[in-house]
């Protein structure tokens, strides 16, 4: 398996199964996968998406690591998260609508929360938008909420949703 972010191919031998869900690490050549996901589960509404040149700009960084998630080999979801010094931050997470509300989140979430004991990462931040059913499976898996961006996000109608930030001790 090359590391996550390289541009070599990756392995396709899972990180970890549970029920139908494979992960692996994914990096420049998942794009595409990644791209495809991201388009069908955010809304274009909010911003909240990114653009291909982000995600490779990213991936470039030290410390990115993309996790990719298959259901039946056929991939549906994936997670973006940044290690910095004892901290991580989970950038981006989505799974594809069409897979949704099959434990195929929570899976991705566990499995950056495994990654993060593992490497000695002391606490785990991620940002959401209030009306962000998400927020649901971030609680029960441990993060607790600690901060408020007033305003952050701007849906139809020019509506003001609250970011609220969340932090998981390690």
């Amino acid at each position: 398996m090359s590391e996550p972010g390289t541009d070599v191919e990756t392995d396709t031998a899972p990180i970890k199964r549970e029920s139908s869900v494979d992960l692996e690490y994914g990096g420049y050549d998942q794009l595409n996968i990644v791209m495809r996901i991201m388009k069908t589960a955010f809304s274009s509404t909010y911003g909240e998406s990114w653009n291909e040149h982000q995600c490779r700009s990213m991936l470039s960084l030290p410390g990115t690591l993309l996790l990719i998630a298959s259901w039946n080999q056929n991939p549906c979801g994936f997670a973006i998260s940044r290690e910095v010094a004892d901290e991580e931050e989970l950038l981006m997470i989505a799974v594809d609508p069409q897979y949704q509300n099959n434990g195929i989140g929570e899976t991705i979430m566990k499995q950056v929360i495994t990654n993060a004991v593992e490497n000695g990462i002391a606490a785990l931040f991620l940002e959401v938008r209030s009306n962000n059913p998400a927020q649901t499976m971030y609680q029960k898996v441990g993060f607790e909420k600690i901060g408020l961006r007033r305003a952050y996000y701007t849906g139809d109608n020019k509506e003001k949703f609250d970011a609220i930030t969340y932090k998981m001790l390690l």
